[in-house]
């Protein structure tokens, strides 16, 4: 009886675990739309990180530049304590003593500070002028630089979102003729079995059947590869679980003008 509790108990645990690693597995999935991918990339793609960056070091660099033409103000202080002041030996004689004697005397305070202030303007200075002018420039580029980035970015995840479509949609398809291939080889080997039919009918369709499962594996291995690229896009680890809300037949529909064919 202990033996069957213990075992009851078990196996709870054990559907309890693997319940929590199916919610798990469900809210780390990632759903995007191809509106929602694109402003994702946007955001994370690793281009996009990079020309952000350039414009915000273009920024930097123009303050830089124009605060060096700007007046500076520069402040020193100094401070001195000496634990032991140096003795010097003077004659004697020069206050009334004896000739032939020296007497120590002293020089300076134990303790001293000063403070200096310097203000410094630029009045003219053409360099300064063409440095300006070449910062602004390179803030320019750096913007357009981003904007054309974001262009291809767009480019890139639109076309990894419809070649991971494709080829899950080529996935289904072949999957399909394999699955009806299957089923005409069997009832092909029943009839030859029979003497309805001859053995080459049935080897024939186990060559084409051979093909088509060879495709297939080509077709999975392709979106594998695809989803990839896809997650890369995106800015993603590559081994990133992600769902794409959209279909194949809505983005080719929204993502073709009929008009040009005028």
């Amino acid at each position: 009886m202990k033996q069957i509790l213990i075992l009851f108990l078990l196996a709870t645990q054990l559907g309890l675990a693997q319940n929590q690693a199916s919610m798990q597995d469900q809210t780390s999935l990632q759903t995007f739309s191809l509106e929602e991918a694109v402003t994702y990339a946007l955001d994370h793609n690793y281009k996009m990180i990079n020309a952000s960056r350039d414009i915000k070091d273009a920024q930097l660099q123009k303050w830089v530049t124009i605060s060096s033409g700007l007046p500076q103000i520069e402040g020193n202080i100094n401070y001195s304590n000496q634990l032991k002041q140096p003795v010097s030996l003077i004659p004697a004689e020069f206050s009334g003593g004896a000739p032939g004697t020296f007497v120590p005397v002293i020089f300076g305070q134990p303790q001293g500070a000063g403070a200096t202030v310097t203000l410094r303007q630029q009045i003219f200075d053409g360099s300064y002028i063409v440095g300006v002018q070449a910062v602004r420039t390179f803030i320019d580029y750096s913007a357009n630089n981003q904007q054309k980035t974001a262009q291809e970015v767009t480019k890139i995840v639109t076309q990894a979102y419809g070649n991971v479509l494709l080829a899950q949609q080529g996935v289904k398809v072949v999957q399909n003729n394999r699955d009806n291939l299957a089923a005409s080889l069997s009832e092909t080997q029943q009839v030859v079995a029979n003497g309805l039919a001859e053995e080459e009918q049935a080897e024939q369709l186990q060559i084409t059947l051979a093909n088509v499962e060879s495709q297939l594996r080509n077709f999975k291995r392709l979106r594998e590869i695809s989803l990839q690229l896809f997650n890369l896009s995106l800015g993603l680890p590559i081994d990133t679980q992600t769902v794409r809300s959209g279909n194949l037949e809505t983005i080719v529909s929204s993502h073709t003008n009929l008009g040009l064919l005028a």
